[in-house]
């Protein structure tokens, strides 16, 4: 099901615009600022690397490409499980990219997903239609939100058929741990109360992110990465969130809900470091 970080991490939910500074949830094709995700039994949210990549450049976060991985890496990796997580992390790239309007990377990074889901024998996910339908919105960001949701179901149908829950927790945990460092690695993301905030969030999806890849792991590829998943989760455990309700509003003729509530962080400068450190750590680890 992960799987939607190849293509459909290219989605999220609605852009800046779309709602004056609240959140969505639409009832349409449009992908969620959340993803409920079911990897072998298991189920959690898990964020929308589009929506990571809105937020850093809604926070004034300046688009710097060497932030994202070297595509190089694809073609000089392997061993199934390295492919994977790799494959995450440029579906990431992907979205940080497009975001930013930098077609000339997104082709690029496209491509390498695409040779990267050969080697994994993943390119039956999605038809050639699929595909070009993308390349050919690559500059249309609404398009891109909703050409998205159709890729997700695409990607998860074909996991389910194919029962691959390995290749999707590594998948989505390249993704995310590429998205956490696309915050991260900028150190004017520490003056973003809502970047800050999105970091504090993710204390729960790493606890359901960690289980699945623990569920998934039958032969013990997945140690090392499940070590670094733990510490990192060890550097998050004193970081503080408060969450204010407020009861949501629907416009039924947008098919939109609008949600009201608020969540803010308290992170120390200490905490975002050693956060970082461990982001940094795993996400070397992916790029060995």
């Amino acid at each position: 099901m992960a799987f939607l970080l190849l293509l459909a991490s290219c989605g999220g939910g609605a852009t800046e615009g779309d709602t004056k500074g609240a959140d969505t949830l639409t009832t349409d094709d449009t992908p969620k600022e959340t993803e409920i995700l079911g990897v072998g039994g298991k189920f959690f949210n898990v964020p929308s690397p589009v929506q990571t990549a809105l937020a850093i450049r809604k926070a004034g976060l300046k688009y710097q490409k060497e932030l994202a991985a070297p595509l190089e890496k694809g073609d000089a990796v392997t061993a199934r499980m390295a492919q994977a997580t790799l494959l995450g992390v440029f579906g990431a790239d992907l979205s940080y990219a497009t975001i930013h309007r930098d077609g000339q990377r997104s082709l690029a990074t496209l491509q390498a997903i695409e040779r990267l889901g050969g080697k994994l024998e993943l390119s039956n996910a999605f038809d050639k239609a699929l595909i070009d339908r993308f390349k050919a919105n690559m500059g249309a960001e609404d398009s891109l939100l909703r050409f998205s949701g159709v890729a997700f179901r695409a990607a998860d149908q074909y996991l389910k058929n194919n029962e691959a829950h390995d290749v999707s927790a590594w998948v989505l945990a390249g993704g995310w741990i590429e998205s956490m460092h696309l915050i991260l690695a900028d150190p004017a993301s520490a003056g973003s109360k809502e970047l800050m905030t999105r970091v504090a969030e993710q204390k729960g999806t790493l606890d359901g992110l960690a289980a699945v890849v623990d569920a998934t792991n039958k032969d013990g590829q997945a140690d090392a990465l499940l070590k670094g998943l733990k510490e990192l989760r060890t550097a998050m455990d004193g970081v503080k969130m408060t969450y204010t309700y407020e009861q949501p509003v629907t416009d039924a003729g947008k098919k939109t809900t609008y949600i009201n509530s608020t969540s803010s962080a308290e992170l120390t400068p200490e905490q975002v470091a050693a956060i970082a450190a461990k982001v940094t750590a795993i996400r070397n680890m992916i790029l060995a």
